[in-house]
């Protein structure tokens, strides 16, 4: 029911009825970037689901210093670190750009710079380098010559040592690969309290939210909508009603099937299953906690 890169739970509902190569595919070309690319998935570190360096800072997912000082809005990577919540901060070499008078810098690592960043910038820029080794040092030189950019002296000196803690800034683009994700594991989810029952969640009135998981195919009505505020830290997310995750179906008072979903507590989902049901009505009311800690999933309604 939840995906394994989130965490293995006794009596995890594992549905029957879903063949093994739809499963691959779904695992591959949705669970992935869910468990890699979000919030939820920088989360697996504080709970050791997660053994292996984040990804260089792309489009879909980016993280920053947010801490005041020489290397604010460096971007930065993750990896896991038993000694520090879970996860450690990885500097990545990268060179940044303001204007004379400015204190706005704006960072680059090697890959993102262009020639058209380079002749854009203004008579008198300012550049500054960060790096951790003098071989990282010779790559971003190296690529500025490539573009035509004078040899520079340092604008700073600072050794940056890694820090145990750090403030970060954490963005990720909730496109429609997340949420085709995020609708799956919903439609599992009511498959389960429907006993699987074929028939009924093959249904007309299920096309919608089955085409969009499927294929990507977007209604007339929003599927998934984000409706909590994410909690990224342990101390965020205390209070919670169980140390992990939650899912809840029922009726709306419209006719609506809806399904609200929480991995980690980091972001609340809410799915529309089914809008204006039109089939003969059935009793549809449950909820399941996935507990981290016990590692087993229980029904609490």
């Amino acid at each position: 029911m939840i995906p394994s890169s989130f965490g293995r739970f006794r009596d995890g509902l594992t549905l029957h009825c879903v063949c093994g190569d739809c499963n691959q595919i779904f695992a591959n070309d949705l669970e992935l970037h869910f468990a890699r690319e979000t919030g939820e998935g920088i989360v697996r570190y504080q709970y050791g689901l997660r053994q292996k360096q984040s990804a260089y800072p792309r489009s879909r997912l980016t993280a920053t210093v947010k801490a005041p000082g020489p290397i604010f809005g460096a971007k930065v990577s993750f990896a896991p670190d038993a000694n520090a919540n879970g996860m450690q901060i990885i500097y990545l070499p990268q060179v940044s750009f303001a204007e004379e008078y400015s204190e706005e810098w704006v960072w680059y690592l090697p890959e993102d710079l262009t020639p058209e960043i380079i002749h854009a910038l203004k008579p008198r820029s300012r550049v500054q380098y960060f790096y951790t080794s003098s071989a990282e040092e010779e790559q971003l030189r190296t690529r500025l010559r490539e573009f035509g950019f004078p040899a520079t002296q340092h604008i700073r000196r600072d050794i940056i040592l890694p820090q145990p803690e750090m403030n970060t800034r954490v963005t990720y683009v909730f496109d429609t690969i997340i949420r085709r994700c995020v609708a799956k594991i919903a439609f599992n989810y009511l498959a389960h309290v429907l006993k699987e029952d074929t028939r009924l969640l093959l249904g007309e009135d299920f096309d919608a939210v089955r085409n969009f998981v499927r294929q990507g195919t977007l209604a007339e009505h929003t599927i998934v909508a984000a409706i909590g505020t994410p909690r990224l830290t342990k101390e965020g997310r205390q209070g919670s009603l169980v140390d992990g995750h939650m899912l809840e179906v029922g009726w709306s008072k419209d006719k609506s099937i809806l399904c609200n979903l929480s991995i980690f507590d980091a972001m609340t989902y809410q799915v529309a299953l089914c809008r204006n049901y039109q089939g003969s009505w059935f009793a549809l009311n449950s909820v399941h906690s996935f507990d981290l800690v016990t590692k087993t999933a229980k029904k609490l309604l």
